[in-house]
């Protein structure tokens, strides 16, 4: 089972970076990196196209089709498109989403940019988003690429995500940890 593990990251690998290169050959690296995003966005909120994805008694017709409808709707890029077929034609689409989060790490160390993520319950104003990316960015003395998150069960305050740093100032949290209080003091 651990030799599947390791094959299967391996394979994922070598799918990203062949993403990385097709990207960087085509001199369209923000484009591809809208359009996986805008995959990984979608993975993440339907169920139903991840069971798709997962499945092993889809053909690989069928998978080609749904994974070509589904993104042709979602307006991803031909060069993605097709990159996205070869990989459902290879039996592979159940690794998409693994595919997809380490061509964002890829292109990230390509770019030499740290990505930094604000989860709030509601939308951050664009003149606050630029401070805190202008603060980041002064701290780290790296590019920043910041974009925000909208999380309602956190309650209230933020969650801040700098590469692996979590910076956690939500009130759900802070009420998390004061039940932990609460229980020692009983």
């Amino acid at each position: 089972m651990a030799n599947d593990s390791k094959n299967i990251g391996s394979i994922v690998e070598r799918y990203s970076k062949a993403l990385l290169e097709l990207s960087i050959e085509s001199k369209n690296m923000e484009e591809v990196q809208k359009d996986i995003q805008n995959i990984m966005d979608l993975i993440e909120t339907s169920e139903d196209f991840r069971r798709v994805l997962k499945s092993p008694i889809l053909s690989r017709n069928d998978q080609k089709q749904i994974i070509e409808k589904v993104f042709s709707n979602i307006s991803i890029s031909k060069m993605v498109l097709k990159f996205f077929i070869v990989v459902s034609t290879n039996r592979r689409s159940f690794i998409i989403d693994r595919i997809c989060k380490r061509f964002l790490e890829m292109e990230k160390d390509y770019k030499g940019e740290v990505r930094a993520e604000i989860i709030s319950t509601e939308a951050p104003e664009k003149d606050i988003l630029s401070k805190i990316e202008k603060i980041i960015k002064d701290t780290i003395k790296s590019e920043v690429n910041l974009t925000y998150k909208i999380d309602k069960s956190i309650i209230g305050g933020y969650i801040l995500n700098i590469g692996s740093v979590m910076l956690d100032g939500s009130i759900r949290s802070k009420l998390q940890g004061l039940r932990v209080l609460m229980k020692g003091t009983k």
